[in-house]
């Protein structure tokens, strides 16, 4: 499940978030292609300020499947479910090098916490 480009992001400091600026494209192991676009916002991994000690928001590794992450939870174009979203996010994380306890510690944060725009 590798990424076929690189994450090219700018900060918007005021918003407390980060623009897109160049695709982000994300291949899964079942051939599909998942492509943030160009100006898409997220806030990197929404980790709570408490927990910053160990998983800082926008720790490296976790950069490119965090915005893979929020582009699925707010674009249902894709038509992923929560679980796979989230499964897709802990497979980023590991592809991109997060430790595999790291990355379960993600993943279970957002099983928990994360909300999207699901309608079902």
């Amino acid at each position: 499940m590798p990424f076929d480009s690189s994450l090219d992001l700018r900060s918007l400091p005021l918003q407390d978030a980060w623009r897109v600026l160049r695709p982000l494209q994300l291949r899964l192991a079942d051939g599909r292609l998942i492509v943030v676009p160009v100006g898409y916002v997220t806030d990197l991994a929404s980790v709570p300020r408490i927990a910053w000690r160990i998983v800082p928001r926008d720790y490296a590794p976790a950069r490119a499947p965090a915005v893979v992450h929020d582009y699925i939870y707010t674009n249902l174009t894709h038509r992923f479910t929560k679980a796979e979203a989230d499964r897709i996010f802990y497979d980023a994380l590991l592809e991109q090098g997060t430790p595999k306890l790291l990355a379960w510690l993600m993943w279970c944060c957002v099983r928990v916490g994360g909300r999207g725009n699901w309608g079902r």
